[in-house]
């Protein structure tokens, strides 16, 4: 019974995960979630509730981190999830060991991998979607009222996770029509109440919106949600632009770019065999009528087809971010939603052919359940090297030592989340220098950020209400405050003399004399000195997201020293910047 429902198998993959999850923040969004599910507060729009309330009952697990914490409580997610999605298969029409080998691949793909072992909102989605897949499925877990109750109350936990579930809508409506006509079948006005108990369940799943007019704010949380005004707000995504808006910065969409991102993620994160497989069985059986008790409606799939076409490819019209580098990691964990839909189509293929290969074959049937979950450690090593080096303790390390390393009470004005959620874990988590102010200059619009910063000492206020970071920079030097800034505060750099200092340059007041070349060559030896004392750290390659990030901003800074002394002929400074490149650059 546990092998054929998927809890074998939803075993293996939570001990699986829970091995793989980092100790360590290794991006801005889990260092933001990680932060909030300790200390409570909203997050960024939408605010993810269901996410943080989950997070917040984990609160007490024991672990080497509160990173580690929150990977842990989202690794039983991911579990969760694969035997959601193991029961959703099967009520779609697969038998439990096509079902098995189906969701093996799916859970052992790196982009699964990857969202499943780290505080992440993403890995709630696909246990939401899973679940309204198997609810709605002919062969679900519930009948009449009670399905459609379910239904509604997953879409409503699912909304309050991320709103990007209202995608599986059609298959959700599919099941909650199924579930009114069953009611119906069975007494007058049964219908009636269905439809009551499916809006009461949505009701009940987005009341954990409450959650964010209840938690208090802290310095890590977006804001402060005081009403439901406020609350509005939030959900609608205003502080990004509304809720059409996908990046703040809004940019131009590369249709072409991003469809091709997405179909890269689809049928790679189903081994690519197994995805042409599902396509070819969805379209199939959506011209062709069901043959037995077992298997679902043409109209069925043709509704999941619908779903799936919503969830992957139309949806990539929204993202205006490039899908390279970091802008990859941003819009592939939306495709992960299209990787979820199509299982039941993969695992229903997989049973045609086994019974097809059982058929003429003398394979041995008691081989099979042991086979389907070799399939998971099999797929999983692989992917586990490639979700391992995104998941370098790079970044926590970078920020852990820039704020370290700076003079008490130094003022950072910055442009990247990673830096100040980074900095915010370590400084209200970990308690490491609470004396550094982290100023991240887009967030500098919000009047609640001007707010919290002026709070802490520093005006970033023009005249009238016009931010001016080089009035900022003019305010926080005539305070007799250390000031550092990064590559892309230009208009400051340009103001006031300045020197690299790390991953930042120090920026110093107008007339003040700038160390020399040879100064600042051994002020960065000495900030680079100690920066990673494990001898096993592995140096990040291109394609390591933001460990790669870090290091480039390490390369960065030792290229700029390495121009300056060539520039005075120094030939032995040349040569020990080229040292420093190769020990803080990247991989080949």
């Amino acid at each position: 019974m546990l092998v054929e429902r998927g809890g074998l198998l939803a075993l293996v993959v939570l001990v699986a995960y829970a091995w793989a999850a980092p100790t360590h923040v290794v991006d801005g969004d889990n260092a933001e979630l990680s932060t909030l599910g300790q200390l409570g507060g909203a997050a960024h729009p939408t605010g993810y509730p269901a996410y943080l309330v989950w997070l917040r009952l984990w609160s007490w697990l024991p672990a080497a981190s509160q990173a580690h914490r929150a990977a842990l409580a989202t690794a039983l997610l991911g579990a969760l999830g694969a035997w959601a999605l193991h029961a959703a298969c099967r009520a779609w029409g697969a038998r439990p060991l096509a079902a098995t080998a189906a969701v093996a691949i799916y859970a052992a793909g790196p982009a699964v991998l990857r969202v499943a072992t780290e505080a992440e909102v993403f890995a709630l989605n696909q246990l939401v979607i899973a679940l309204v897949l198997w609810l709605a499925a002919r062969g679900g877990p519930a009948r009449g009222a009670w399905r459609v109750a379910l239904l509604g109350l997953v879409a409503g936990v699912g909304i309050a996770d991320h709103v990007t579930c209202v995608l599986v809508a059609p298959v959700g409506l599919l099941g909650a029509v199924r579930g009114v006509r069953e009611a119906g079948a069975r007494a007058a006005g049964a219908k009636l109440r269905a439809i009551a108990g499916g809006v009461a369940g949505l009701a009940i799943g987005l009341s954990l919106y409450a959650y964010l007019l209840v938690t208090s704010p802290n310095p890590c949380s977006w804001g402060s949600i005081d009403s439901l005004y406020d609350l509005g707000r939030h959900f609608l995504r205003e502080d990004f632009g509304g809720p059409g808006a996908f990046s703040p910065q809004g940019g131009a969409v590369d249709v072409p770019a991003n469809v091709g991102a997405w179909l890269f993620t689809f049928v790679r994160g189903w081994a690519y065999v197994p995805a042409l497989a599902g396509v070819a069985w969805l379209a199939r059986a959506c011209v062709r009528a069901s043959q037995g008790d077992r298997d679902e409606t043409a109209w069925a799939w043709r509704w999941l087809a619908v779903a799936l076409v919503l969830a992957g490819p139309m949806l990539t019209l929204r993202f205006d971010i490039p899908p390279a580098g970091l802008g990859l990691y941003v819009v592939r964990r939306f495709h992960l939603m299209s990787l979820v839909m199509i299982a039941p189509a993969v695992a229903v293929a997989f049973d045609r052919a086994a019974a097809w290969l059982a058929a003429r074959s003398r394979v041995s049937a008691r081989l099979a359940s042991p086979v389907a979950h070799l399939v998971f450690v099999v797929a999983f090593a692989p992917s586990l090297l490639e979700v391992s080096a995104a998941h370098s303790p790079a970044d926590e390390l970078g920020v852990r030592n820039l704020l370290r390393s700076l003079p008490q009470g130094a003022v950072v004005i910055q442009a990247k989340s990673e830096i100040y959620f980074g900095a915010a874990y370590l400084q209200q988590i970990e308690g490491v220098r609470p004396d550094v102010t982290i100023v991240t200059w887009p967030m500098v619009p919000f009047p609640w950020y001007r707010e919290r910063l002026a709070a802490r000492g520093v005006d970033v206020r023009a005249d009238g209400d016009e931010a001016s970071s080089v009035r900022a920079a003019e305010y926080l030097l005539g305070e007799g405050k250390p000031v550092f800034v990064d590559q892309l505060e230009a208009n400051i750099l340009s103001e006031y003399p300045s020197y690299p200092y790390g991953i930042v340059f120090r920026v110093l007041p107008k007339g003040a004399s700038v160390p020399t070349v040879e100064q600042a060559f051994a002020i960065n030896e000495h900030v680079f000195d100690d920066l990673y004392e494990a001898p096993d750290y592995t140096l990040p390659g291109p394609g390591d997201e933001f460990a790669t990030s870090m290091h480039e901003r390490y390369a960065n800074v030792w290229q700029i020293l390495r121009e300056a002394v060539r520039a005075k002929g120094e030939d032995d400074a040349v040569e020990l910047a080229d040292l420093e490149l190769q020990r803080w650059g990247l991989r080949e």
